[in-house]
């Protein structure tokens, strides 16, 4: 069988080659956001550049959300998928999209997402209580400033009620980047990590914190990087990228159905208050229920991901 046409390169050169994959998708999605707008609005640069950065204008709302699943697609899923058929001439098997994942592992990752909710939260609240030194004063302005413009368009987002709007936030919010996300950060850059410094552990942390930085919400950062370690090692034990793409979806879905429940007053509930609280015992509680269930997964999967890395190099 004829090697995959980029398959020689070495690790670094397979991320250099992945970083240029990423800016030309991220360019086509600029330019393809402003054509979009420009036929749509019938709108000259300056115009476009408003409707853009303006997520409190009801009317340039749906825009928004059209752009950002044509980023998502073009950023994450296409570089991903190409890279992938570059490198072993079959996208399947290079992210390990031919395994199906047993029924006990879904619902323990089901479980895992359930019961770290307690120690998610209780990271948040440290994350937003770090400050840098007063010498970063203008860094930490412009992380506070991006924080409350993502915090902003993520409300405008998710103030739907009518089912047609659940289900495209669910496509948009949930589903897109839970698997865009996972083939980039899981399926390429832990892969691409573990084969440089052949070290799985690296490879992870990695990742997530790329995973967690990618997003430029600084203040969510550090419950992010955990959800991120925590979807490397269930990609790298069950040796399917299904895995943290569900994990991955649940988590976000479950933002979007609440928020939907909760604007149509089906529940009073916020979902980021959820699971919240500040005793110790819930938080430790939280931290060895979390570590059983990921290791529950570790059990059942056999290592089936690890011999098949290890197969692959």
């Amino acid at each position: 069988m004829k090697p995959a046409a980029l398959s020689h390169l070495s690790p670094f050169m397979k991320l250099l080659f992945v970083l240029m994959l990423l800016l030309t998708g991220l360019i086509i999605s600029v330019f393809g956001s402003i054509l979009i707008t420009m036929v749509t609005y019938h709108a000259d640069l300056n115009k476009i550049m408003l409707l853009l950065s303006d997520s409190g204008d009801p009317s340039s709302v749906p825009l928004l959300k059209a752009l950002q699943i044509l980023q998502s697609v073009f950023l994450f899923i296409v570089p991903a998928i190409f890279a992938g058929y570059l490198f072993e001439g079959h996208p399947g098997g290079y992210f390990g999209m031919n395994r199906k994942p047993g029924g006990l592992v879904l619902i323990l990752v089901i479980l895992i997402l359930f019961v770290s909710l307690p120690l998610v939260n209780w990271m948040v609240s440290v994350n937003e209580m770090m400050k840098l030194p007063t010498f970063f004063h203008g860094i930490e302005e412009w992380m506070q400033t991006t924080e409350a413009q993502a915090e902003k368009l993520t409300n405008a987002f998710l103030d739907v009620h009518s089912a047609g709007g659940l289900a495209l936030n669910l496509v948009m919010i949930a589903i897109i980047p839970a698997i865009g996300e996972e083939l980039l950060f899981r399926g390429l850059f832990q892969r691409l990590f573990k084969e440089w410094f052949r070290n799985i552990h690296v490879a992870v942390f990695l990742s997530a914190l790329i995973f967690g930085l990618v997003h430029m919400q600084f203040y969510g950062l550090l419950p992010r990087l955990m959800l991120g370690i925590c979807f490397g090692y269930l990609y790298y034990w069950s040796g399917t990228i299904w895995v943290p793409v569900f994990a991955h979806f649940l988590n976000n879905g479950a933002a979007v159905v609440v928020s939907f429940l909760s604007n149509i007053g089906a529940v009073q509930a916020d979902y980021e208050m959820i699971g919240s609280t500040n005793n110790a015992f819930v938080i430790a509680g939280s931290v060895v229920f979390t570590g059983m269930a990921m290791y529950g997964v570790f059990r059942l999967t056999k290592n089936a991901g690890i011999k098949n890395a290890e197969m692959k190099g």
